[in-house]
């Protein structure tokens, strides 16, 4: 039985459930990427959420999200970082679809989901984990997941090595990958403050740092 002209419920299935997991391993890649510092300049603008708006001094909830992109250019609260290697990983996948002669119509559904997945999981999921009392958290089917999924992401936010990068859990609702590729931590550790002042100095945000937030702990210095 048909769901739809000329597709089929089992196939529609399939391209939802294989969408899904493209595009989550799309966004723990390109989160990943952001952390590595093999493009500094996407980097340098990631990192200003984590050491700037969001960092250690700050809290990691507020009443409002602090948009990292005001003054830089974004669609929406979304940087350029984020949305160019996206398209580009978009546009690979359809003409991956294409080669393989897919049916317009699952390769239609297939873009919805890859450009709808992560437009929800990385960035309106993701701002509302920086929201304080946001209703996820107080729904009694989605708070545990959430609450779960927050606190995990809060550990990423805290998680540095001594060269100042971030090194777990670059997923954000769904965690899936970080467990494949060994990045899942379930526990705050110490700050390490060393990797902090490490990262602060590579990517120049020292003056940044002066003049909005000038509380350190007691004998640190950039």
């Amino acid at each position: 039985m048909g769901a739809l002209p000329g597709m089929s419920i089992a196939y529609i299935v399939f391209t939802l459930a294989c969408s899904v997991l493209v595009a989550e391993l799309a966004g723990y890649a390109l989160h990943r990427v952001m952390h590595s510092d093999r493009f500094p300049a996407m980097s340098r603008a990631h990192l200003i959420h984590h050491l700037l708006i969001y960092g250690p001094k700050q809290p990691m909830r507020t009443a409002e999200y602090n948009d990292a992109t005001t003054g830089r250019a974004s669609i929406g609260n979304v940087g350029l970082e984020w949305v160019v290697p996206s398209g580009m990983i978009l546009g690979a996948c359809w003409l991956v679809l294409w080669l393989l002669k897919i049916p317009i119509a699952y390769r239609l559904l297939s873009t919805f989901i890859l450009l709808a997945w992560p437009i929800f999981m990385f960035s309106y999921l993701h701002d509302r984990m920086h929201i304080r009392n946001f209703w996820m958290e107080r729904t009694p089917v989605l708070r545990w997941w959430f609450r779960k999924a927050r606190r995990l992401h809060d550990i990423h936010h805290r998680s540095l090595d001594s060269n100042g990068r971030m090194d777990k859990n670059f997923g954000i609702g769904f965690f899936l990958f970080d467990r494949i590729f060994r990045t899942l931590a379930q526990r705050h550790c110490l700050f390490n403050w060393h990797g902090y002042r490490a990262a602060v100095r590579r990517y120049r945000l020292e003056r940044e740092l002066d003049d909005d937030f000038p509380s350190f702990p007691s004998g640190f210095h950039v």
